[in-house]
Order: structure tokens, then sequence, then C-alpha cells
């Protein structure tokens, strides 16, 4: 996915905490909000007016991401929840060994959860079809469906374990598929879609 391609994907699905988002889409709109952050951020009231604009597609757009990866969007609050543990740790061990070891564990412990999570993130993908969505990297994986013959990647259960048509092979020539079935576009990015496609292979929005 393009620098382009992933904002506008990343827009269209604002608020959108389902699916999968490839490391593309989500570091070039990382990238993106850092620089319009940077730009805007000097700028009394913009820079917080912008802040909370992308928060909820950043949000959405990482939840995708650890989906991507198999894993539960829940894992965003991972950060979270160690530097709270340190900081009660802490807390108590600062009455006992002295205020430096406590402050020193409770930004260790900050520095580990945020290390954690850029681990989950830059990961590589889930290379099948997932309880979150097919393999968004994988043509064909939106034309099939979750674990269908055009995704090269799917597991052998997917089919039992989503419900998702089998094909023994794809019509080579559209024009001879049955009326009302030659021409599907994707709503979101106009991407002409396959005759049973559940999402779309350019973008991932649900077909």
């Amino acid at each position: 996915m393009t620098f382009t391609q992933s904002i506008k994907t990343c827009f269209n699905k604002f608020i959108d905490f389902s699916g999968r988002a490839s490391r593309s889409e989500y570091w070039w709109f990382f990238l993106f909000t850092l620089i319009v952050r940077i730009l805007t951020g000097w700028i009394p009231g913009v820079g917080f007016v912008v802040a909370l604009v992308l928060l909820l597609p950043s949000l959405s757009v990482t939840v995708r991401r650890l989906h991507d990866t198999n894993r539960t969007g829940w894992w965003l609050l991972l950060p979270i929840g160690i530097t709270l543990a340190a900081i009660i740790l802490g807390v108590i061990l600062s009455f006992v060994a002295g205020p430096f070891l406590g402050v020193g564990i409770g930004v260790v412990g900050s520095i580990a959860g945020f290390v954690a999570l850029l681990v989950f993130l830059i990961q590589a993908r889930d290379p099948y079809a997932n309880q979150y969505g097919p393999d968004p990297l994988v043509q064909g994986a939106g034309a099939m469906g979750f674990g269908g013959a055009g995704n090269p990647y799917a597991s052998p259960s997917s089919d039992a374990d989503y419900g998702a048509p089998s094909f023994d092979s794809e019509p080579s020539d559209l024009s001879q598929l049955p009326e009302g079935e030659q021409r599907r576009y994707c709503t979101q990015c106009g991407m002409q879609l396959q005759p049973e496609a559940r999402f779309c292979t350019a973008c991932g929005s649900a077909a």
C-alpha cells in the first residue's frame, strides 16, 4: 500500500476496528500523523484539534495491525497496563529502598511496555485467513473470502471454520458469467471485484 492509499484507507475506516491492516498501511499512516502533528503542534489550539481528529483512525489502524498478526486489539493497552503496574511497584519500593529505585522501575516498565507493543506492530503478518479476516496482501483473498481457493496461503480448515464457498477453478472470462454477476466494484476505492468477493483486494473493505 502506498502513502496516499494508506491515508485514504485509514480515513475511510475512521472508526472501523474490524478486519486487518498490513504493515505498509499502518506505518505510512503513522508517518502521516507524525508529520501533521509536527507541522501543527506549535500552533495554539490547532495542534490539539488535529490530535483529536487523528486519534480514532490511529487507534483503529493499530487494532487492525494487531489483528493482522492474529492478536486481539486489547494488546494496545499493554503499555498502559505495564506502566501502571511498574508505577505501583515503584511507589511500594520507594518506601523501602528510596525514591530513585521507585522512579527507575516506573520508567523501565513504561519503556518495556512500549517496546513490546512496537515488536507486535512491526511483526510479519499472519499468512493465513484468521478470525479477523483474510490476508490483506494476498491477491484473491478478498475474492474468495476466508480460506477461498483464490488465496494460496489459506489454511485447509478455513472453509469449514467460516463457511466460505470453495471453487475448483475461477472462470477465465468474466463475460461468461450469468447476467448481474459480471461487474462488481468496491464502494470505497472503486476496484473491480470478483463475483464472489467478500473483501476488496486493494483496500480491504468488505464487499
